[in-house]
């Protein structure tokens, strides 16, 4: 009976302090478009996380492991009050709120409770983001406990990897990003993967997002992951095969390694529908319930500085981690600009647009990481018919610099692009939401005629005084665009 008595104080305590607590929730995918200081799992730890400075439309995505009940997210900032709102989206575009800028301007409510698989936050025109930690609130307004991956240093290469190399490197495995991901030349059988971590890991089950999960269109153009063959230290083997699924998936190793060195060979493939090469999005590794992925900063760090040297050598640097946005234009004012970049043409080439539209607008923001959002919309009107037609324009994807020269950049932009008709437009919540989340977490069976197609298109990018101008090269018939005049947003 006194031993009882002994332990109810101990038993009440502990039952209080896990009510308080909160509920645990995990992320193994957490990522920025700008990163400055660290990856952006930070801010659930309570660390100090910067974006690029100056760099703005900055996004936070976050990826949980499971669906969870959402009513609110707080952002505290360790830089003084956010000048703009924070947009937040739900599950890619299901739910759409933004803080009050009247207010705090540091929390969103949802008012319904909604189920989350993924969270984005847009910083909007906010700049010099630095914040303390960003915090997830249930259905009954308390705090979820996170918790990340570890992140470790160490080394990965692949056997063959495609090109451009930034978009689809072996480190990609761990970027977070549904956007990028390792790719393989043309080969699938045989492609292996080589993996040097800085210290002796132990690991029982491997989290992989098998195939190209930018969208469910990419995912089953392009070959997928049916076995593996592990490989490493002290003559470790063993084989584990992998489902033809979206959205995550949990394998336990037959049994467990542990070691410092570990290769993953691919044994068998699902062939893609038109794509011969393989694709795997996101790759982690765990052990007793705790997780560890590599440290994908320094790459992330390094694509940003080729693409910073890329535009500042096209006296474009200004453009990068900005929003221009414009219209359709047939000619551009004549007269002389003084304040051209040395060795740069005063004359735009305006392409001749057969069709032009009655009236246009556009968006597109370009990225130092290498991405890019795009929005625009087209309206004609045919006065015989009496009818007028309209159509909307929104992707989102990767860009690769093809050539540079004195006020002028020549880039291919190539993702996903929706086109849509005035009678079904959706609403994306005024704005962009590149990676977040997508149907990748809950598309089980993908459809190739999905209205999402996989686009690639040339543009050329000019400087001409305080006007941009995006010239499309109309290799392809993927944008409604000849020339457009930009400003800076």
């Amino acid at each position: 009976m006194k031993f009882r008595s002994y332990l109810l104080p101990f038993l009440v305590l502990t039952s209080l302090l896990v009510m308080n607590c909160g509920k645990k929730l995990h992320f193994s995918m957490v990522t920025s478009t700008s990163m400055e200081n660290g990856l952006p799992f930070f801010v659930l730890d309570g660390k100090e996380w910067k974006a690029e400075p100056g760099a703005e439309f900055v996004k936070l995505h976050f990826y949980a492991d499971n669906a969870f009940s959402l009513s609110k997210v707080s952002i505290e900032s360790c830089s003084g009050q956010f000048k703009d709102r924070i947009a937040a989206y739900v599950n890619f575009d299901e739910v759409y709120a933004s803080t009050d800028v009247q207010n705090s301007n540091s929390e969103v409510i949802f008012d319904p409770v909604v189920q989350a698989r993924s969270v984005t936050l847009n910083f909007q025109r906010n700049q010099n983001i630095c914040l303390k930690s960003v915090k997830f609130y249930d259905e009954k307004k308390k705090s979820y406990r996170t918790y990340a991956p570890e992140i470790i240093s160490g080394s990965v290469t692949a056997s063959e990897t495609a090109s451009p190399e930034p978009t689809y490197s072996v480190m990609n495995l761990f970027d977070s990003k549904y956007e990028n991901g390792y790719a393989s030349v043309k080969g699938g059988v045989g492609v292996t993967f080589n993996f040097d971590f800085a210290e002796r890991k132990k690991i029982s089950v491997i989290k992989i997002w098998n195939g190209y999960q930018r969208s469910d269109v990419h995912c089953i153009k392009n070959g997928r992951v049916k076995s593996f063959l592990l490989t490493g230290d002290d003559g470790y083997s063993a084989k584990i095969n992998v489902e033809d699924t979206m959205g995550s998936q949990e394998i336990t190793l037959p049994t467990p390694y542990k070691g410092q060195k570990l290769s993953m060979k691919v044994e068998e493939i699902y062939p893609g529908l038109t794509e011969k090469g393989i694709v795997l999005s996101e790759l982690r590794f765990g052990h007793d319930g705790d997780w560890f992925a590599m440290d994908t900063l320094p790459k992330s760090k390094a694509t940003a500085s080729q693409n910073f040297d890329a535009f500042t050598k096209a006296a474009l640097r200004k453009v990068l981690n900005r929003g221009l946005t414009g219209r359709e234009v047939s000619e551009v004012a004549e007269g002389e600009v003084t304040d051209l970049p040395v060795g740069a043409d005063n004359e735009v080439s305006v392409e001749e647009n057969l069709d032009p539209p009655t009236a246009s607008d556009w968006t597109i923001r370009l990225r130092s990481d290498g991405t890019f959002f795009l929005e625009g919309s087209t309206a004609r009107t045919n006065y015989d018919a009496g009818e007028e037609s309209s159509n909307r324009f929104y992707g989102m994807g990767n860009y690769e610099v093809k050539e540079t020269s004195p006020g002028k950049i020549h880039l291919r932009i190539f993702g996903f692009l929706r086109k849509q008709t005035f009678t079904n437009f959706l609403d994306y919540g005024e704005g962009d939401c590149n990676g977040c989340g997508r149907d990748c977490n809950q598309v089980k069976n993908p459809d190739p005629n999905n209205t999402e197609k996989i686009f690639q298109e040339f543009v050329t990018l000019q400087v001409r005084g305080k006007q941009y101008y995006l010239t499309n090269s109309k290799k392809t018939e993927n944008l409604d665009f000849s020339t457009l005049e930009l400003s800076l947003e």
